[in-house]
C-alpha cells in the first residue's frame, strides 16, 4: 500500500509539472468568458498570477487537489491582497482561499479535508519601470516543492507579455 501511495504521489508530481510548464495563455472555461487580466498596466502581479493559474487550470487533469495562491512576506507564504484573491477565485472556481491551505507538519494540506493541497507562490516581484516587471513562481504540493521559474513581464502597449525562464539545472 505504501508503494502505491508513493507511485501515486510520483505520478501526481509529473502531471503537475507538465501542467505548470504549459505556455498557453488560455484559462479555464469560466476564465475565458471574463475580460483578460493582462490588459491593465497597473496590475502586473495580478496578470502574472492569472497567467500561472490559467496554465494550470487549462490542463486536462481529471482530479485536482485543493489549489491556493500566495505570495511571500520574507518569512513564509501569505495570502494575496483580498481583492486579487477574490478576482482570481471568481475566474477559477477550483481556486480556494489561501486560508484553506495550511502548512501542517511540513506538508501543505486542505484544512477542511486534511488532504494534500497545492499552493502556487509568487515571490520576489519587482518593477524596475512601470512597463517592466519580473517575479518568480513555484508551487508546493504536500511536502514537494517545484523549482522556481522566473517571469519577465513587459508591457506590449495593450497587455502584459510574459517570458518564462526555465529553472536552472541545479534547481531541478
Amino acid at each position: 500500500m505504501l508503494a502505491m501511495g508513493r507511485l501515486a504521489t510520483g505520478l501526481a508530481a509529473i502531471l503537475l509539472v507538465t501542467a505548470c510548464s504549459q505556455t498557453s495563455t488560455a484559462g479555464a472555461d469560466s476564465a475565458s468568458a471574463l475580460p483578460p487580466l493582462d490588459n491593465d498596466i497597473e496590475k502586473p502581479q495580478l496578470a502574472l498570477a492569472d497567467h500561472v493559474l490559467g496554465n494550470y487550470f487549462a490542463s486536462d487533469l481529471s482530479m485536482r487537489p485543493t489549489v491556493c495562491i500566495a505570495t511571500t512576506d520574507g518569512r513564509g507564504e501569505v495570502a494575496l491582497e483580498q481583492g486579487m484573491e477574490l478576482e482570481l477565485m471568481t475566474r477559477y472556481p477550483g481556486l480556494a482561499p489561501f486560508s484553506r491551505c495550511a502548512l501542517l507538519d511540513s506538508s501543505w494540506q486542505d484544512t477542511d479535508t486534511g488532504d494534500a493541497a497545492m499552493v502556487f507562490s509568487l515571490h520576489t516581484f519587482t518593477c524596475t519601470m512601470a512597463n517592466s516587471c519580473s517575479g518568480f513562481s513555484h508551487y508546493m504540493f504536500g511536502k514537494e516543492t517545484s523549482p522556481a521559474s522566473r517571469y519577465q513581464l513587459d508591457w506590449g502597449g495593450k497587455r502584459w507579455v510574459f517570458t518564462r525562464d526555465e529553472p536552472l539545472a541545479g534547481e531541478q
